[in-house]
């Protein structure tokens, strides 16, 4: 007998991230900034500073200079970014062409209202700032030294 094939598109994406891999990226002298400018989309940019009292995001990347602020990585700064790192690419394998085909910042982690649900929201890409896309379901976990992630969305 012939397989039937499931009645619906979805894509699953997963990702797991060491946390020691990221302490010791953004241990590295000015990477915070760079990591988080690379990564995160300006709504992510403006969560992950106000959740950790940070100061506004520069308008652009600074220099490598001794005059450069230091900011003090907490454990929990890391682990927040390494779930965030680990759902976006988790979100880019799932999406419908793949992890190549999909920018990290068109891939938005957002929280439902009064602690929600995670979900991730692919934008279409063309850098206005809409919020306009498509949702996937997201699981975060933490154990130990390893964050996973896991997406599904429909295809």
């Amino acid at each position: 007998m012939k397989p039937t094939p499931f009645p619906f598109a979805l894509n699953i994406g997963t990702d797991i991230v060491h946390l020691p891999r990221i302490t010791r990226l953004l241990a590295r002298p000015n990477y915070l900034t760079r990591f988080t400018h690379r990564i995160l989309h300006a709504r992510e940019q403006q969560d992950f500073r106000t959740r950790f009292s940070l100061p506004p995001m520069p308008s652009s990347i600074p220099a490598k200079s001794p005059t450069t602020p230091s900011i003090s990585i907490s454990p929990d700064m890391t682990r927040w970014l390494a779930g965030r790192f680990a759902a976006k690419e988790a979100a880019r394998k799932a999406a419908p062409r793949g992890a190549a085909h999909i920018s990290w910042k068109d891939v938005v982690v957002t929280v439902g209202e009064e602690g929600g649900r995670p979900e991730v929201v692919y934008l279409d890409g063309n850098g206005d700032g809409d919020e306009a896309g498509r949702v996937g379901k997201l699981s975060i976990s933490h154990d130990g030294e390893y964050v996973v992630a896991m997406v599904v969305a429909a295809g």
